[in-house]
């Protein structure tokens, strides 16, 4: 039965995954805006947390967290997102519900730091729609609407493993396949008759592998030994992405006729993606961690070509968690976890020298479904660009919900 809902759930993932969007127009731009995490429990630490392993919860970012996988354990990661757009002229709201991804993994050998864990979850997101309208007066005055819609984006399905190494330090990996679909629409539409409308259609369909790699430090407190430090550890990961491939077929449709224009292969050469990070957790119940991510999106290249509107990105977060101790007889308000999280990002995209920057600040919790399982739920605020030199800005606030299930599904018996 228990197989059976997965299944149910991984289908339905996949789809929403598919033809998910964010609204956001600077996603036009190489593969759309890079997805850091899709949890509720990450979105609420400030979206990283390379170094922080738990029992309670997988950790998407670094494979060599799943070490201390204790259970069986399964979740899944859900979104509402609102979004402001604006510029001189105009400010425009949109809104959306969307399935994010979902996680499974369970512990082998805890002796020595065995834990698998597979999934499938979002990568980059496209999704942008504006449109213009323009009067042209010479040689006859004429007027028409411009549109450009994006939508689909990179997800991966992942399957992987940790291990514990002499000294203590884990290490993780994980085989990663990369699929998706990018849609690109634009029309022409004569407000008055006095010309041809046409729409076109570009389909690019992605597809390839690669890996990600992790490792965690032992525990470093008792080298430390500062204030009531009980756990200090430095961690990174490596998300590689090998060769990816993408059909592209473009067609064109002008008085109901639909005709392919080109139909193709091209490789994408997308850069890796390093991150690094702390994580200290004091009296056992304060988790503090501090991350730094970074990819040469200058790097980026389609069919051989880089793209002028793409530099190098980096994401700095800080995120904060209360997580009181477990004991007998403990009521439902004592066992409530608490987060909070910001950061900065300098996105990848520049336009016209200008880069575009993004800054959020989030808050969330985890309410206690029993003792072994949560509804975890944030709340998370970016703004990101601004008005001046022709550019957008964006104010979004999006709401993160998450469950998170566990409990004992292979029981070793001694004979």
């Amino acid at each position: 039965m228990k197989f059976i809902v997965l299944l149910f759930l991984f289908f339905i993932i996949e789809f929403s995954i598919s033809f998910g969007q964010s609204s956001s127009t600077y996603s036009r731009y190489g593969i759309g805006d890079y997805e850091y995490s899709y949890s509720a429990r990450s979105s609420g630490l400030g979206k990283l947390g390379v170094a922080v392993s738990d029992a309670d919860f997988i950790n998407s970012i670094n494979p060599a967290s799943w070490y201390k996988i204790s259970k069986t354990r399964f979740e899944l990661g859900i979104s509402l997102n609102g979004i402001f757009v604006s510029d001189n002229n105009q400010k425009t709201y949109s809104a959306e519900t969307e399935i994010n991804g979902f996680t499974f993994g369970f512990p082998v050998a805890s002796d020595y730091g065995i834990g698998v864990a597979a999934g499938l979850i979002p990568v980059t997101n496209v999704s942008y729609k504006t449109s213009r309208t323009y009067v042209v007066a010479d040689p006859i005055n004429s007027s028409y609407n411009l549109s450009y819609e994006g939508s689909g984006g990179l997800s991966k399905m992942f399957i992987g493993s940790s291990y514990k190494l002499p000294a203590n330090f884990m290490i993780g990996a994980s085989f990663d396949y990369y699929f998706g679909n990018v849609d690109y629409f634009s029309s022409v539409d004569f407000i008055d008759g006095s010309g041809t409308s046409a729409k076109y259609d570009k389909r690019i369909v992605l597809n390839g592998i690669g890996g990600t790699f992790g490792l965690i430090s032992p525990n470093l407190s008792n080298e430390i030994n500062f204030l009531s430090i009980s756990d200090f550890r430095f961690a990174g990961s490596i998300s590689y992405f090998g060769k990816i491939n993408a059909d592209t077929v473009l067609t064109s449709q002008t008085l109901g006729v639909i005709d392919s224009i080109y139909s193709g292969r091209s490789d994408v050469k997308i850069p890796p993606r390093i991150t690094l990070g702390i994580s200290s957790i004091f009296s056992d119940e304060y988790l503090v961690a501090l991350d730094y991510s970074f990819q040469q999106w200058s790097n980026y290249e389609f069919a051989g070509k880089h793209h002028s509107n793409l530099r190098n990105s980096f994401l700095l977060s800080a995120g904060f968690e209360y997580k009181p101790k477990r004991s007998i007889g403990s009521t439902f308000w004592e066992q409530i976890m608490l987060r909070a999280g910001l950061n900065f990002e300098q996105t990848q995209y520049v336009f016209n020298n200008i880069g575009i920057n993004k800054y959020s600040v989030s808050g969330g919790a985890s309410i206690p479904l029993g003792s072994e399982n949560t509804l975890d739920i944030s709340l998370e605020y970016f703004t990101r660009g601004k008005i001046d030199s022709g550019l957008l800005k964006e104010e979004a606030i999006k709401l993160n919900l998450g469950i998170s299930l566990g409990e004992l599904w292979f029981i070793r018996y001694d004979k």
